[in-house]
């Protein structure tokens, strides 16, 4: 997150000083255009372009300025969250107390010179599991090259290691900023090296994504709706799946999907999708390749005993067939306005 300017309550920019805080990419069109609706100004053209010049020219209230200054930290600390798999070797507790504190100094110093680590990165027992660690950790990043609000600025960062039944496990990496990231990894790769010499996993070991071609058609199908429609939850449940993109297999198809033969991609979009025939019964699935699935979620608040509505979006890319198959999996989560 941005790490406020010492006078920020003092001042309002305006002019030059509000155009390069108001271009950046953290703020919508929409909530621009928002600001000037509220301000009688409408326009057609809804682009930055157009709309940053004329909201140079207003003196800004204090309120306003501070729709402008959320709308960036909102933006910013969204938190980034990847997972890999690893194979543990059988019998053993990852856990060892002479191999928590994971140092990453020198690789700052060399590859991200504008940032130092607020606290050394230590990997720590989760709720007392000795074979669930994680190591949390923040930057400051310093830029005097960047504009007056963006010279400084804290990035939270995090990876776990996980060893669950009969060897599985996992490596979770959370980043907010390209810099967490590249240091998570860094610190993941040292750790499992340490792990290698200690004998927890195998020197051959390496960390496993997951990716397209580990999917059979019917799998993939299986793996969405375990996520949406059969998902079992307590705390939210699938509403309504609204988006699914896909195409049919280069096979000979049954009659009843036979209008797909010359089809490169399906994209289909409304209410109940996944009770279209050729989704909802299982015969018909591995002649179809889902790439991209968007579905809506409720979730209920008991502490606030609200109902809040968000977007978890799905989505596999491959623009072109060759390079599908070593495609990892990335989930999108868009929260949208409270009912």
């Amino acid at each position: 997150m941005n790490t406020e300017h010492k006078d920020i309550h003092k001042i309002i920019p305006y002019g030059e000083h509000l155009r390069g805080f108001a271009n950046q990419k953290f703020l919508s069109n929409s909530e621009l255009h928002r600001i000037l609706k509220e301000r009688g100004i409408f326009t057609l053209n809804t682009e930055k372009d157009f709309m940053v010049p004329l909201l140079q020219t207003l003196l800004l209230s204090p309120s306003e300025f501070d729709q402008i200054r959320e709308a960036f930290s909102t933006k910013e600390d969204n938190v980034k969250v990847f997972s890999r798999e690893i194979k543990w070797n059988e019998n053993i507790q990852i856990y060892s107390s002479d191999s928590l504190i994971v140092d990453v100094n020198d690789f700052i110093k060399q590859n991200l010179p504008t940032c130092t680590l607020e606290q050394p990165i230590r990997l720590v027992p989760v709720d007392n599991n000795l074979n669930h660690l994680r190591a949390e950790f923040t930057i400051k990043r310093n830029d005097i090259n960047k504009s007056w609000y963006e010279q400084t600025n804290l990035f939270f960062g995090s990876f776990d290691f996980i060893n669950e039944e009969n060897g599985k496990g996992r490596v979770i990496i959370s980043h907010t900023a390209p810099e967490t990231k590249d240091i998570a990894l860094f610190a993941v790769k040292k750790q499992i090296d340490q792990y290698k010499k200690k004998g927890k996993i195998s020197n051959d070991e390496v960390l496993k994504k997951i990716i397209f071609k580990e999917f059979s058609n019917e799998e993939r199908f299986i793996f969405f709706f375990r996520l949406t429609n059969h998902l079992e939850c307590e705390y939210f449940s699938c509403d309504n799946i609204k988006d699914i993109s896909m195409r049919p297999e280069d096979t000979i198809l049954p009659e009843e999907i036979k209008w797909m033969e010359d089809m490169n991609k399906i994209l289909l979009s409304g209410k109940s999708l996944d009770k279209k025939f050729f989704i909802e019964e299982n015969k018909f699935h591995k002649h179809l390749i889902i790439w991209s699935l968007e579905s809506v979620y409720i979730l209920i608040s008991r502490e606030l005993q609200v109902i809040l509505l968000s977007v978890l979006d799905f989505l596999i890319l491959f623009p072109q067939r060759k390079k599908m198959q070593n495609l990892s999996l990335t989930f999108h989560l868009f929260p949208q306005p409270s009912h």
